[in-house]
């Protein structure tokens, strides 16, 4: 059965007028700068590190989607796994573990 992911979001102030929007059901992220030689967090590596944990993901039978949020800073954006508040436990676990094998891939 298909669970529903919300995509609700909250504001996470850094200080100043400074801050991001992260999704309440997020459960890792990935910064990304672009694709220009000198992007320090390049879309390429994001992309893969997030398609190799939804892949964990499903493996274990739980059910993800992605979401994209603007950041502070104009160059980057935050790119995040969602899951099912029923999953997040496991979820939180398996992302710690691919985490630890990444560049730019975060539990949250």
């Amino acid at each position: 059965m298909k669970k529903y992911i919300s995509t609700k979001t909250k504001y996470v102030s850094t200080g100043g007028y400074r801050g991001y929007v992260e999704p309440i059901n997020a459960v890792a992220g990935a910064n990304d700068t672009g694709t220009w030689s000198d992007s320090p967090c390049n879309s390429n590596i994001c992309e893969k590190e997030i398609k190799e944990y939804r892949t964990i993901l499903r493996k274990n039978k739980i059910q993800s989607r992605t979401m994209s949020c603007q950041t502070s800073n104009i160059f980057c954006i935050h790119r995040y796994v969602l899951v099912h508040p029923d999953d997040r436990a496991k979820a939180l676990e398996l992302a710690k573990e691919h985490q630890e094998n990444t560049k730019l891939f975060y539990a949250i």
